[in-house]
């Protein structure tokens, strides 16, 4: 059994990922939340969410001041990486940022010669890159845009599932709005990098804790190796890479997360930082391209 969960505690909570009806208590949260896992699937997840309208509230100039400042050069170098990623993949074409932030990867890509959109939910931040870089900019969910569909080459989404209230849906509205040949990156935290949470408990003298409407990073769902495979093959997409993300700006971080991966490539279990994972739509035989589990 795996620390942390309280083998008593059975709610009748319905998972994003499976649908199944039945998880226990993972973490304790401040009330009225709570940190649940599926049964079935071992999805984690904060029940109930937040308000909507609070987390959009969240992700304020605040939040976004010392990505701009005293992080930019070192937040620059993980974008340059991650883009050279891409372009080993796909020449410059339309390219669709999930959950665009303060735009600066838009940037990049744009001066590289894409032709960029991108969904936010934080006005702030929506107003800000729209003004800036002068590319659409939609403030909202994905499945509100109203993009055609077939539309992008790429679609990204770094950091973005873990706080979206129905991370399946998100997956399959970044289907409908890829090209058949198209790929989706994204990168999500690991709910099992354990040597960052032992540095967190030495360095703070406390438990990490999952959730807190006072964290910085508001995660609704905490994904592992297991759940984000799942949920992008049951979205549709067939797994291409799936690999240590190495976007971390603090070098300490850095550093743990060093260590945190060499398991992994000894075969071993996946305890690092976060997960970057490439996909692309699952093709059907014929050739039509599935979605929602049926051939179009």
């Amino acid at each position: 059994m795996s620390d942390g969960i309280d083998a008593n505690a059975a709610l009748p909570v319905s998972c994003n990922l499976c649908g199944g009806m039945s998880c226990e208590v993972y973490d304790e949260a401040e009330p009225p939340f709570r940190v649940l896992r599926c049964r079935a699937c071992t999805l984690t997840f904060v029940h109930p969410h937040p308000v909507r309208e609070q987390l959009a509230a969240h992700y304020d100039q605040d939040y976004y001041r010392e990505w701009l400042s005293g992080q930019a050069a070192r937040r620059a170098r993980i974008w340059r990486r991650r883009m050279n990623r891409i372009e080993r993949l796909k020449p410059a074409g339309r390219m669709l940022d999930v959950g665009c932030g303060e735009g600066t990867f838009l940037e990049l890509a744009r001066g590289r010669g894409w032709r960029i959109e991108g969904t936010e939910i934080s006005r702030y931040a929506a107003d800000r890159v729209s003004a800036r870089l002068g590319c659409p900019v939609f403030c909202g969910d994905l499945g509100d845009a109203g993009y055609p569909d077939n539309h992008f080459d790429v679609v990204t989404a770094w950091h973005v599932l873990e706080h979206m209230a129905d991370p399946q849906k998100c997956l399959r509205d970044i289907l409908h709005v890829l090209k058949p040949d198209g790929i989706l990156i994204l990168a999500v935290p690991n709910v099992n990098d354990r040597l960052m949470r032992i540095a967190y408990r030495i360095a703070r003298r406390r438990k990490y804790r999952l959730f807190s409407t006072q964290d910085r990073e508001v995660h609704l769902y905490h994904f592992s190796e297991r759940t984000i495979r799942d949920s992008l093959e049951r979205a549709g997409y067939d797994i291409i890479r799936l690999a240590p993300d190495y976007g971390i700006v603090d070098l300490s971080k850095r550093v743990i997360n060093g260590l945190s991966v060499i398991p992994h490539y000894l075969g071993g279990p996946a305890l690092f930082n976060a997960f970057e994972v490439l996909a692309a739509p699952r093709i059907a035989r014929g050739g039509a391209r599935k979605r929602d589990g049926v051939s179009r």
